[in-house]
């Protein structure tokens, strides 16, 4: 059931400010249609959209999500708003090492995303890689363990100390590079725990093992966890008559990072998507053609992960290109796709077809993780972007190229037409590489 408030923001956010948008007339040939992509319309989207910040799991950002949605449904479209949630994490303000043996040390200490505040004070003990093993002597009870990174998860290391007993933990890297880290998620069970360097950490097994006391106090404080909701909108559109059971899959993100207007990042890619999915509303297909766009991307890419963890292994299967439009309104840079896990697969050589030249010039981590979740969920998937262009500072509406955004729609536009329309085979399936189809999209041009 729809909350009161999605209809609220709906009438005060969508429907007071944007008029119904008629159909344009259905176009016989469909390699045609790219000539009727509307600039206006594509204007007034990111004008829509950029009007505010829409920073992730917000007011802002579920206004977009409801913008987005009455826009499909107002081209005819069926649409699911899909929430999730998920947890962010505010770092210490104090996060310390300290031991009565070295008064004056200065140890190289970090933290854990998701670790718990608090204090401990106790002798420390070494508990090996802090499996269920090394914590089976019941050394560690009342005391700060101290376990070496490895074999098992961060978070594993937490779990096995808090259940044997410990008061606090020390992991330290057995490595000179940095680490991610994580514990993954808020845990059912914890203890404070603290990050060494490989010096710091070898110098203080050392001591242990000459067996010579160590007593020390861990301290974590100010750490914030906090649970946060965000949104999905999906939209898809069924074969008319035959149906080759197969489906193509365009997506963008309608939050923005922070307090940027995200004119470009990314009201430019979800206007796309509302104008290519305007343009196949009244369209004779045999493929499914479907419209996500994800919410909270900017927080590490987390609608695109709820979406792909929601699909079943056959429903993945059946996706067999997607594309993902991010940035494509950047002036004076170059339109590019990109396949973040680094393969041709078939939404590359679509967008090749369409006149876009693969790169590997992606821009910004954050982009690529967006198109990476897909593609590491095996959905074969493109990132259509602007090379080199990363989050600019004024991400206004008065800095987008709408040159680059037109090409941009046509290209995408004309790739889904290479697979939907009836005169077209079904492609291979569950083939990510793409295989043979590098002829077949070649010989429909």
């Amino acid at each position: 059931m729809r909350s009161v408030r999605h209809y609220a923001l709906c009438a005060l956010l969508v429907c007071g400010t944007i008029l119904p948008i008629p159909f344009l007339s259905h176009r016989v040939h469909a390699e045609k249609a790219q000539d009727w992509i509307d600039s206006e319309r594509l204007y007034s989207h990111v004008e829509q959209l950029a009007r505010t910040a829409r920073p992730p799991a917000t007011e802002t950002e579920f206004a977009a999500a409801v913008y987005v949605e009455n826009t499909l449904r107002s081209y005819g479209y069926k649409t699911k708003l899909d929430p999730f949630s998920y947890y962010t994490y505010r770092k210490p303000t104090t996060l310390s090492l300290t031991m009565e043996e070295w008064p004056g040390q200065k140890w190289t200490v970090s933290g854990f995303t998701f670790g718990i505040n608090g204090t401990a004070t106790a002798e420390v003990v070494d508990a090996g890689l802090g499996r269920a093993v090394d914590f089976a002597n019941d050394a560690s009870r009342g005391k700060i363990a101290l376990v070496k990174r490895g074999e098992i998860p961060f978070g594993e290391k937490v779990r096995q100390a808090a259940a044997a007993g410990a008061v606090g933990l020390i992991i330290w890297n057995d490595r000179e590079e940095g680490w991610n880290a994580s514990l993954g998620e808020p845990l059912d069970i914890a203890v404070p725990v603290i990050a060494l360097s490989k010096a710091d950490g070898t110098k203080l097994q050392k001591r242990i093992m000459d067996k010579r006391p160590v007593k020390g106090t861990v301290k974590v404080e100010g750490a914030v966890t906090t649970k946060q909701t965000s949104y999905n909108i999906m939209a898809s559109r069924k074969p008319n008559q035959s149906d080759t059971g197969q489906v193509i899959m365009v997506s963008a993100h309608h939050d923005s990072a922070g307090l940027s207007a995200g004119a470009n990042h990314n009201g430019s890619g979800v206007a796309a998507l509302l104008e290519i999915a305007r343009n196949m509303a009244d369209k004779p297909i045999d493929t499914e053609v479907r419209f996500v766009s994800f919410g909270a991307v900017t927080s590490g890419s987390r609608g695109p992960i709820a979406y792909a963890n929601a699909l079943s292994a056959k429903e993945r299967q059946a996706i067999i290109a997607a594309f993902y439009v991010e940035g494509v309104g950047s002036q004076k840079t170059e339109l590019v796709a990109t396949n973040p896990l680094g393969k041709e697969n078939l939404p590359i050589q679509l967008l090749r077809a369409a006149g876009v030249s693969p790169s590997d010039k992606a821009g910004t981590r954050e982009r690529i993780g967006a198109a990476s979740s897909l593609g590491a969920a095996g959905i074969p998937t493109a990132l259509v972007t602007s090379a080199g262009a990363g989050q600019a500072t004024d991400d206004s509406i008065a800095q987008m190229d709408w040159e680059q955004m037109v090409k941009a729609t046509k290209a995408v536009l004309s790739a889904i037409h290479k697979v939907t329309e009836q005169t077209t085979p079904a492609y291979p399936m569950g083939s990510p590489n793409g295989g043979q189809l590098r002829a077949e999209s070649e010989a429909l041009q």
